[in-house]
């Protein structure tokens, strides 16, 4: 700015006066031209296609970020704020939508006592979401605040101390839940509270609840408010209840397609009581449960003959107990019962896993859902008699295993053990093992019963080896097993190889020769500067496992 010649600029009071001035009109045009800036940055964001979404779209999108399964998880801002806030700080036209949707503000995750105020303003009279998974906020928000609007809650998902646990349920008595679709209760902490959820909850009228999760809370199993649940959860409930009240309670729920129980009962049900049927079940899962139990509880459920059966049982018993079970599960043998075709075994950590399935995977490297029954065990004697799978197999009604998966966590099963499953499992067209050693199952392979001309496993076509350290010695062992093999009419047809170690693309090449591969590409290979191999079996060059006359097979090994 050029000033004025007229200025004496011998006096600094007037300089001073003049420079404010000058300071002040500046000021001023900075902040006009912000404003246009602004203005104009806002005339352009409003030509955005996402800035001209109509209202009831844009809201369509609030609503998928903050009701995604995601959200249901008390995974909502440490202060407490709701999820659907960040969409209030993008822009007016955002904050506009946002605050004049009610439902968007029907979602209480876990927020904070100030928050709930809020949202219970803002939410109108839209159906709530209501989830607490700490106590901590649950009790610092002010549970009466919440359960005051029970009339209008659709999911309802608590879990108080055991102090707050009685007060709680007392205010869920108070009022009627019409709307009320989902009702989780999870006492956290102290496992001896003991109330049972009773007719009074809910004023008795709930006449829309399908879902109910107990947790560490007794059941009232005489409730009729609970007679059209389609799924119940009953989970770590301090006291036993006889077999004979949950089968009652049963025969209440013709509708139920989902049931989960721990029913550690050592009472057995009266054999003379009728047998309940549950039309529509789905999945049932037993967990902590003894084989005894379970079977006594079978021997009284009629189920359709697809459902999906999880046993978490506390110990193995004989497999006497095993037959018993089963045959209170299929109690008529017919053309309905469902053949079983895959069977999955696993340890991890002495917890002994296995699963029936009616099909047979599509694709080698997925693991498919039709598991028809899943029995999970401790058993801790896996070393000394790892064979206790197939006598289990033994007593499975309609069994034809043709695809059987292992995956043992690094432990070596026996040759026995793969000599057994030939003779017990001989329809088997695909083996898929999964972080087990191979060394015994490729000298049975090889060799077969070791006495006669006998070849292991004869219908064997497809072997999946998926994240198994190859030494060697295997590889050559496993290119002598394919050779030998196709001599004898018997040959492997694929051999799918995914994240194997010590392996590498000339080796796969080499086993293309005689066996179609299906590789992931995965390369690794162990070697010191010499280039020599420091696998485990290089270490231990007169191992027993590699004893073989390689002169008796045709062409050059590795």
């Amino acid at each position: 700015m050029t000033l004025s010649v007229s200025v004496d600029v011998n006096i600094p009071r007037s300089k001073t006066v003049l420079v404010e001035q000058c300071g002040a009109r500046i000021d001023e045009d900075t902040i006009a031209l912000s404003e246009s800036v602004r203005t104009h940055r806002s005339r352009r964001n409003a030509l955005v296609y996402v800035s001209r979404l109509p209202p009831e779209i844009l809201a369509n999108i609030f609503m998928y970020i903050v009701s995604k399964e995601e959200s249901y998880m008390g995974t909502s801002d440490p202060r407490g704020a709701p999820a659907c806030l960040a969409a209030t700080h993008v822009c007016r036209y955002w904050r506009q939508v946002a605050l004049e949707c009610p439902i968007l503000w029907a979602f209480i995750d876990g927020v904070s006592a100030q928050w709930l105020a809020i949202m219970l303003e803002r939410s109108k009279k839209a159906a709530l979401v209501v989830i607490y998974n700490d106590p901590q906020p649950l009790r610092q928000c002010g549970f009466e605040k919440i359960l005051s609007h029970l009339p209008r809650i659709t999911f309802l998902q608590l879990c108080p101390s055991p102090p707050e646990a009685n007060r709680i349920l007392d205010s869920l008595s108070s009022l009627p839940a019409p709307l009320l679709h989902t009702f989780k209760f999870v006492v956290f902490g102290d496992p001896t509270f003991a109330r049972p959820i009773s007719d009074t909850i809910f004023q008795g009228q709930a006449p829309q609840l399908r879902s109910v999760q107990l947790v560490q809370c007794c059941f009232s199993w005489t409730s009729c408010i609970f007679t059209g649940l389609h799924s119940l959860h009953i989970g770590s409930s301090p006291k036993r209840s006889p077999l004979s009240q949950i089968l009652s309670a049963l025969r209440r729920m013709p509708e139920l397609e989902l049931l989960t129980l721990e029913p550690r009962s050592s009472e057995q049900a009266d054999a003379l009581l009728d047998q309940v049927s549950l039309p529509r079940l789905r999945r049932i899962e037993l967990f902590n449960s003894t084989i005894h139990t379970a079977t006594s509880l079978f021997s009284h459920l009629v189920l359709p003959v697809d459902a999906r059966v999880v046993l978490s049982l506390t110990k193995i018993e004989s497999v006497q107990s095993f037959a018993d079970l089963f045959s209170a599960m299929h109690k008529n043998h017919d053309e309905s019962v469902p053949i079983i075709r895959s069977l999955r075994v696993s340890l991890l950590y002495s917890f002994f896993t296995l699963r029936f399935s009616t099909s047979i995977p599509e694709h080698p490297w997925t693991r498919d859902s039709d598991i028809r029954l899943s029995i999970t065990f401790l058993y801790s004697s896996w070393i000394t008699k790892p064979d206790i799978l197939f006598d289990i197999c033994r007593t499975v009604p309609h069994c034809k295993i043709q695809h059987l998966a292992a995956s043992f966590s690094g432990l070596d099963a026996p040759e026995e053990f793969w000599r057994t499953g030939s003779a017990e499992l001989p329809e088997l067209e695909s083996i898929h093992l999964d972080d087990t050693p191979i060394q015994g199952f490729l000298t049975v392979l090889l060799v077969g019963d070791g006495q006669s001309s006998y070849i292991a496993y004869p219908s064997l076509r497809t072997l999946e080896f998926e994240n198994i350290h190859l030494g060697c010695g295997e590889r050559l062992f496993l290119e002598a097993v394919l050779m030998l093999r196709a001599g004898c009419g018997v040959g492997i047809h694929t051999l799918r190889l995914a994240k194997c170690r010590n392996l590498m693309g000339k080796i796969v090449e080499r086993l293309q020769t005689t066996v179609a591969v299906d590789w992931d590409g995965h390369e690794d290979a162990l070697a010191d500067t010499d280039g020599g191999c420091l696998c485990p079996s290089c270490d231990d060059n007169n191992s027993e496992y590699y004893d073989f006359d390689a002169d008796a097979l045709s062409g050059d090994l590795f």
